[in-house]
């Protein structure tokens, strides 16, 4: 049978809470993916429906391994690293191309899909089913096999899952209302994303032009080294309308034609440089291993504060 094509259920941000009406999981540090397995093969479909399986072949398999066909499966494809997501790891896979490459890094870096719902079930729609009883028909289809495995939960008790997350280097957790409905393609308040982020002060280096209703599209953000300024990233999330408009007004006063930074892979186009005097604030979730944000979220200007204490960040 043809399965028809879904988009995943999206959540909403939150904080760290309690309640006995929700299941409490681990935010995994992945793509997210459905995959959709019927006899003889398997897709794994990102979320913008991207076909994400000739680079992880080592997943590519998974309908001999489950039964119960055809299946549409939530989830996300991690690859670890010390018993944890790593992100980098995951996008050097990601990025191949070549065959050869591919099946070199697959046997150094497997992936694991990392299942946490289930949509269809011998071809029958299971979205309109709480999540409770998908959740037991999951757990009664899927079965570890090191390549697959199923998201662990826990009722109630969110806060002391966020804190153990963070402790042990974990995005975050994810909340999800126990008799919510699969809403294909929704974002919806019955799941809650729960994020451990980091903040760090940088000073404003450059900017990109916005598109559409964008009149800014991103900030060029460094730090000071004691010398130079150095590349750490850019930001556009964030930003409202009005943060938009007051700062390309502020930083179009400040253009100049001289680059700030040397020898990064930054792509200039629709980029304007400028004069390093305004810092900002930022959340984000990691560094990459270049030293450069991951996931920053623009949090507002920081007038006292000089430039120049804007130190480099650092893994670890």
């Amino acid at each position: 049978m043809q399965l028809p094509l879904l988009k995943p259920m999206l959540a909403v941000k939150a904080k760290p809470f309690n309640h006995p009406d929700f299941f409490f999981e681990v935010k995994w540090d992945g793509y997210r993916c459905l995959a959709y397995l019927e006899k003889g093969v398997t897709r794994l479909l990102s979320r913008n429906q991207k076909d994400l399986t000739s680079a992880f072949p080592d997943l590519s398999d998974m309908h001999s391994i489950l039964g119960n066909l055809p299946l549409v499966l939530d989830g996300e494809i991690v690859v670890l690293a010390g018993g944890r997501p790593s992100f980098e790891k995951l996008q050097s896979r990601a990025g191949l191309k070549d065959k050869f490459q591919i099946n070199q890094a697959m046997q150094r870096l497997p992936a694991v899909f990392m299942v946490f719902d289930i949509l269809y079930y011998q071809g029958q729609s299971m979205v309109n089913l709480p999540l409770y009883r998908r959740r037991e028909v999951l757990e009664a289809v899927v079965k570890s096999h090191g390549k697959i495995a199923v998201s662990e939960t826990i009722r109630g008790d969110g806060v002391d899952l966020y804190h153990a997350c963070v402790e042990q280097g974990l995005e975050g957790v994810m909340a999800k209302k126990i008799n919510s409905r699969y809403l294909p393609g929704n974002r919806s308040p019955l799941w809650k994303k729960i994020r451990h982020t980091l903040e760090a002060d940088l000073v404003i280096c450059g900017y990109r032009a916005g598109n559409g209703s964008r009149i800014l599209g991103s900030l060029v953000l460094g730090a000071w080294n004691g010398k130079n300024f150095i590349y750490q990233g850019m930001v556009g999330t964030g930003l409202n309308r009005a943060q938009e408009s007051n700062l390309l007004e502020k930083l179009q006063l400040l253009k100049t034609e001289t680059p700030l930074f040397t020898g990064t892979c930054i792509h200039t186009q629709s980029l304007f440089w400028v004069r390093p005097e305004l810092v900002c604030k930022v959340e984000y979730l990691a560094l990459t291993r270049e030293g450069y944000l991951r996931h920053p979220v623009y949090r507002g200007l920081r007038p006292d504060i000089d430039p120049t204490e804007c130190a480099p960040l650092k893994n670890g």
